[in-house]
């Protein structure tokens, strides 16, 4: 990519493993944007599918290391060269004008974090039913915020030394790390807003692949408690009962997408409840 010329560097932090379906995408996405002076950086957890073999098609650092998604951000923070720090994953793609309006809002309204809007897009049935969940989530989150005492989405641009002053991530988290970033940001009262243009984010497409994810999810909710202090079950319920409220407003006249939400919630509470009371096994044997 080309060189600053003046303009603030930015670099994108993408962690991987096993990313080779979606990971193509995600680049092109990145090498698509209007605003050029951009490095990108792959940290890869030693893939063994194809995904490093895409990453050398295009012009990025890549690094391999074992890691956690936190840790290979931190990583990715640290053999950066920009001022602005974005994270992105593997699944999603950035509209061709996100990194330029982020970057004009941080320079002309001096604030150290940027909200991007994100859009789901499905495939298949049950890869449809996930992105019309979420899609309504994250309809909701906008709509209530905190009024309802639910938790908010994450930003995920960034000015790099706000990132550094509080301490970067915590890679003792596997879930909620970027909620934690936030919560110590906000009590640094760096300023935040919201960028119109957009990051599309891909569902898995197998109900195998959703589980597993909410599997761990859970399984890590212990440790972010603890580190955190933060009570997160209430919110979330609150926010999962919005947002069956919108889906059954939306999706009237789509009985299908309706019962496939509803049993994806069901699996998704359970195996989520399995993973926290594994968590909680696995913390209280230490």
């Amino acid at each position: 990519m080309k060189k600053s010329s003046g303009k603030p560097k930015v670099s994108i932090i993408i962690p991987t493993y096993n990313s080779g379906n979606t990971l193509s995408e995600c680049l092109k996405g990145i090498f698509s944007q209007n605003y050029p002076f951009c490095e990108a950086i792959i940290v890869d957890n030693f893939s063994n599918d194809a995904t490093v073999a895409i990453a050398k098609e295009f012009e990025v650092k890549i690094i391999q290391q074992k890691c956690s998604p936190a840790l290979a951000r931190n990583i990715g923070i640290t053999n950066s060269a920009g001022k602005h720090i974005v994270f992105i994953d593997s699944d999603q793609v950035l509209s061709p004008t996100v990194i330029e309006e982020c970057v004009r809002k941080c320079e002309d309204e001096n604030v150290g974090m940027v909200r991007i809007p994100e859009v789901f897009i499905g495939k298949g049935f049950w890869g449809s039913c996930s992105a019309a969940w979420k899609n309504c989530y994250f309809v909701v989150e906008k709509t209530y915020g905190n009024n309802k005492g639910i938790m908010t989405g994450e930003p995920r641009f960034f000015l790099k030394e706000h990132i550094v002053q509080v301490g970067m991530l915590d890679d003792s988290l596997l879930w909620g790390e970027d909620y934690d970033l936030y919560i110590r940001m906000k009590a640094m009262n760096v300023k935040e807003t919201s960028c119109k243009s957009k990051l599309y984010h891909y569902e898995p497409a197998s109900i195998k692949s959703i589980l597993v994810k909410n599997l761990l999810y859970g399984k890590s909710m212990p440790t972010f408690v603890r580190q955190t202090q933060k009570q997160i079950l209430s919110p979330m319920l609150k926010h999962a009962l919005l947002t069956f409220r919108k889906v059954l407003k939306d999706f009237k006249k789509s009985p299908a997408i309706i019962a496939g939400c509803i049993i994806l919630l069901y699996l998704k509470a359970y195996s989520m409840m399995i993973g926290l009371i594994a968590g909680f096994i696995g913390r209280f044997s230490k």
